[in-house]
């Protein structure tokens, strides 16, 4: 996330207007923070409905899927053809 977040915000607004700029960090800077309190509010109430350890091990289970998530390549599943540029067999 260290490097994620600054490319990809780097990226974004270089795709924006320049008269934009302001007006998708402020978009940015409150969609970020309301989700995080949104979603802190919900997982203490889902701690409390459950238990805190039902809880984390739902949120861990959570992350382990994200991978899922990812956008699919059509390079093919071997990651020697990435490296070497070969074609997808």
């Amino acid at each position: 996330m260290g490097v994620f977040n600054p490319v990809f915000a780097t990226y974004r607004l270089d795709q924006d207007p320049t008269d934009r700029v302001p007006r998708t960090l402020f978009a940015w800077s409150v969609t970020s923070k309301a989700t995080v309190a949104v979603l802190t509010a919900l997982w203490g109430l889902l701690a409390s409905i459950t238990s805190p350890r039902t809880a984390v091990a739902i949120a861990g289970l959570l992350i382990l899927t994200t991978p899922l998530l990812l956008p699919r390549s059509d390079r093919g599943t071997n990651p020697s053809h990435w490296r070497a540029g070969l074609p997808a067999s």
